[in-house]
């Protein structure tokens, strides 16, 4: 099993990245979408939070406010500490789980959106790959993706570690430019290379 630790700041391209890698024929486990179903009413995120902060995030119908949250995290490095220690253990439990499940599979993509921030998931994969693109870009996605102000924008990615410090880390990078075809092109290229010269290993 060869695994792929995919990353990249906020707005990136990770998402489209990951999509495309599927097309390819990839197993991918996002942690997003793990975070995402852990605070799902009920759920093990969901129940902490909630032991944690009582109900000043969870709205009338029981469903975590997950716009107040982010918005109060990315307004206080503290809460977002505290927030990060609570669901991090869950969700690195959870991705190991869902890695054993793929444990046949030759090649598997991890989208880790914090890899280096966190290190937990360094020891899990073969190698980091950074979707990298200038801050300009990043900027345009989120408003225009998550409806967020540009100065709340800003704010969160000056929050996530920066840019020339992901660079520094990563073993591979692709520049997404915000073409998608060239942005598949690279991927596949990318692919190629791997399984010319990378051996696999168990997990």
């Amino acid at each position: 099993m060869f695994i792929i630790g995919l990353t990249g700041g906020i707005g990136s391209g990770k998402s489209s990245a990951a999509n495309i890698l599927k097309e390819l024929g990839l197993k991918i486990i996002e942690l997003d979408q793990i975070t995402h179903n852990i605070m799902m009413a009920g759920e093990p995120g969901y129940i902490e939070i909630l032991k944690k902060f009582g109900d000043k995030y969870i709205d009338k119908n029981n469903v975590l406010d997950r716009k107040l949250l982010r918005d109060d995290i990315f307004s206080s490095i503290e809460l977002k500490k505290r927030i990060e220690s609570t669901l991090h253990p869950i969700i690195f439990e959870e991705c190991e789980k869902q890695l054993n499940k793929l444990r046949n599979e030759k090649y598997i993509a991890l989208i880790i959106p914090l890899l280096f921030e966190t290190k937990n998931y360094i020891n899990l994969i073969n190698e980091s790959l950074l979707i990298d693109c200038d801050v300009k870009y990043q900027l345009k996605r989120v408003i225009k993706r998550d409806g967020v102000s540009k100065a709340l924008a800003i704010k969160i990615i000056e929050n996530q570690m920066s840019r020339d410090e992901k660079l520094l880390l990563a073993d591979k990078v692709i520049l997404n430019d915000g073409n998608i075809d060239n942005l598949g092109t690279q991927l596949k290229k990318y692919l190629s290379l791997i399984h010319i010269s990378e051996p696999t290993r168990p997990y």
